[in-house]
C-alpha cells in the first residue's frame, strides 16, 4: 500500500540551540525511504518556524499543498527520557511558565490556539500501534496525557483543528495526525547547565520516528483505527 507522510520539525527555540527535530527532518531528507518493505511510502519532511504566528499556517499550508496521507509532527521534551507519543491538544497557550518566547520573542500566556475551538482534539494516530512496535524494536516509548502548553501543543491543535474542519477531515479522507516527542540531543544534555538531563541520539530518535511511518502504514493497510491491546506505562510522562 503507497501512503505519502509528512513529517514536520522546528529549529533552534527557547533554550535549545540544536532542536533534535530538526536533526530528524534533516536525516529524512536525506533518506526519504521507508525501510519497510511491505509498505510503499514516501516521506516528505519539512522544517517550521519556531514562531507562535506562523507555525500552524506553514504547516496547513504543507497539508493543503502536499496532501499526506499522515501527519507526524516532532518536537523537543526536556527532561523525558523515552520517546512520547501525545494523546490529546488542549486550546490554550501559556509560554511565560516557562520562562521562553518564540524566535519572534512572542510569550502567549493564557491565550487560546483556536479562538472559539473546542477544548481538546484527540490525536488520531495510532498510538498503542505505534507504543507496542517501538517497545518491539529496543526504543523506549510510551503514551503521554500531557503535550505542555507551548509551541508543541499549540502547533498539535492548529493541525488537528485544521483537518477536523477542512476537507482532510471528511470521512472519504480522514488522514492520520499527531505528535512525537523527542528527548533532548546529548551534546545539549552534555552543556554544564543541563547535567543530568536524558538524551536520545538524533539516530536512534530518527529510527524511532522511522518506525512511527511503519506503524502507520502498517495500520492503514489494516484498514486504520488502532490495536485494542492495553499499553502499560511505568513512569508518569
Amino acid at each position: 500500500m503507497a501512503i505519502r507522510v509528512l513529517v514536520t520539525g522546528f529549529g533552534p527555540y527557547g533554550n535549545t540551540a540544536i532542536n533534535p527535530s530538526l536533526a530528524v527532518v534533516k536525516n529524512l531528507q536525506a533518506a526519504p525511504k521507508s525501510d519497510d518493505d511491505d509498505n510503499h511510502v514516501e516521506i516528505i519532511a519539512r522544517q517550521v518556524s519556531s514562531e507562535f504566528n506562523t507555525c500552524i499556517k506553514e504547516t496547513c499550508g504543507f497539508i493543503e499543498k502536499l496532501k499526506p496521507d499522515a501527519v507526524i509532527m516532532l518536537g523537543e521534551y526536556p527532561g523525558r527520557s523515552m520517546i512520547t507519543v501525545e494523546r490529546v491538544a488542549i486550546n490554550y497557550n501559556d509560554a511565560t511558565r516557562y520562562g521562553l518566547k518564540d524566535e519572534a520573542g512572542y510569550a502567549p500566556q493564557g491565550t487560546p490556539v483556536v479562538e472559539g475551538g473546542p477544548d481538546a482534539y484527540f490525536s488520531t494516530l495510532p498510538l498503542r500501534r505505534i507504543v507496542t512496535d517501538l517497545r518491539g524494536k529496543g526504543i523506549p516509548a510510551d503514551i503521554s496525557d500531557a503535550a505542555g502548553t507551548l509551541m508543541c501543543n499549540h502547533l498539535l491543535y492548529g493541525a488537528l483543528h485544521h483537518v477536523h474542519t477542512t476537507a482532510n477531515g471528511t470521512e472519504d479522507r480522514k488522514i492520520p495526525v499527531g505528535w512525537v516527542h523527542l528527548p533532548s540531543l546529548p551534546e545539549v544534555a552534555a552543556l554544564e547547565d543541563n547535567l543530568g538531563m536524558p538524551s536520545m541520539t538524533a539516530e536512534l530518535s530518527t529510527r524511532a520516528v522511522r518506525c512511527v511511518i511503519e506503524s502507520i502504514a502498517r495500520n492503514a493497510a489494516a484498514g486504520g483505527g488502532d490495536i485494542d491491546v492495553p499499553v502499560k506505562s511505568r513512569l508518569l510522562v
